[in-house]
């Protein structure tokens, strides 16, 4: 039996991702095969394509993809809680990006009823991140006011939503005014256009004493800006540098190295004399401790299943237009989620 992945062999531009055939393994020992139905699309898969992905050094060539959903065609030895024929979702440390994959047990979880595969292969990065931000990095309280960047991507989707659940006050930053309404949609309590609107001015007009928590994954763009916007014992939570990026797909190493020097190094006396925290964190080091994974989840599928998450926007592409999702998720002109379907 083969299975076709996505596979990156050299870092590059779009023309990097190419599709190959390989055989598929047997699951080893608290392993679960999964034929998959959809993978999700994270600018993670960017970086990794690019070669800009810490994690992913010295493992090319490779399959990119964090997430996917499926249907259980083989459990292997010692695995208890799943079986052949169940529909399930789960999060991969890469080699999500094709049509069978063979994963941990503890990495999968069992579908929602009423989720399709697009929802389930979707769902794990952007809540996964958005929850460890909040609460385990940010120690979100109901009084805080909030700053998200890229409010309407997935990620800060995901943040607006819980971050209404949990009742704060939020203020979210798009880049383009088709955006807007997603923002708005997704909970944000105001939104700042910063096609159109002093970016800072605006932001210090809604909250002048500053901000409890700000969510930052552009990188040296913003970051100096959000940390000065935090009020005392405000915390800056950096997940991302989606800045240093090109819309053209290709490693722009000027950019690059721009963007590298004007990024900030935090003075611990400036912090301490302010009283601020710098935070950071990415959730593809965080494999090795799944039972946070696992207790995060449960938290959100049982939010979810009283009703309490609304619907994510996706924009879903097949399998083989991988190369076209990359290149719109690069534009900065989608909202939500992509995903590839098989």
């Amino acid at each position: 039996m083969t299975r076709k992945q996505i596979v990156v062999k050299r870092p590059g531009a779009h023309q990097a991702l190419t599709i190959e055939e390989a055989a598929t393994q047997t699951p080893g020992p608290g392993e679960v095969q999964v034929q998959v139905k959809a993978c999700g699309i994270n600018f993670a898969d960017i970086a990794v394509r690019l070669g800009l992905y810490g994690a992913a050094k010295g493992l090319y060539p490779l399959c990119p993809g964090l997430e996917f959903s499926g249907i259980i065609t083989e459990v292997g030895p010692n695995v208890k809680g799943l079986e052949q024929g169940q529909k399930v979702f789960g999060a991969a440390r890469f080699g999500a990006y094709s049509t069978v994959i063979n994963c941990p047990e503890k990495q999968l979880w069992l579908l929602p009823d009423k989720w399709d595969f697009e929802r389930g292969a979707t769902f794990p990065v952007v809540y996964l991140t958005a929850y460890y931000a909040l609460y385990h990095v940010g120690h979100l309280k109901p009084d805080d006011t909030v700053l998200v960047h890229s409010a309407a991507g997935g990620v800060g989707t995901a943040l607006l939503h819980l971050l209404r659940l949990n009742g704060n006050t939020v203020v979210g930053i798009v880049g383009k005014t088709e955006k807007v309404e997603a923002a708005r949609r997704a909970g944000a309590d105001h939104v700042i256009d910063k096609s159109k609107e002093d970016l800072w001015k605006k932001a210090e007009e809604i909250v002048p004493q500053g901000y409890d928590i700000i969510l930052d994954a552009n990188g040296a763009s913003t970051l100096m800006g959000s940390y000065n916007h935090l009020r005392p014992t405000g915390r800056l939570l950096v997940y991302g540098f989606a800045s240093m990026f090109s819309p053209s797909g290709k490693k722009n190493i000027p950019k690059l190295l721009w963007y590298y020097l004007k990024t900030p190094r935090f003075s611990p006396f400036d912090l301490t004399t302010h009283n601020k925290t710098v935070a950071g964190f990415n959730l593809i080091y965080l494999f090795e401790h799944v039972s946070i994974f696992r207790e995060m989840m449960d938290k959100l599928l049982r939010w979810d299943a009283k009703g309490l998450l609304p619907p994510m926007p996706i924009k879903s592409y097949p399998f083989e237009e991988v190369a076209k999702a990359h290149m719109d998720l690069e534009s900065g002109k989608t909202v939500g989620k992509l995903v590839l379907t098989l």
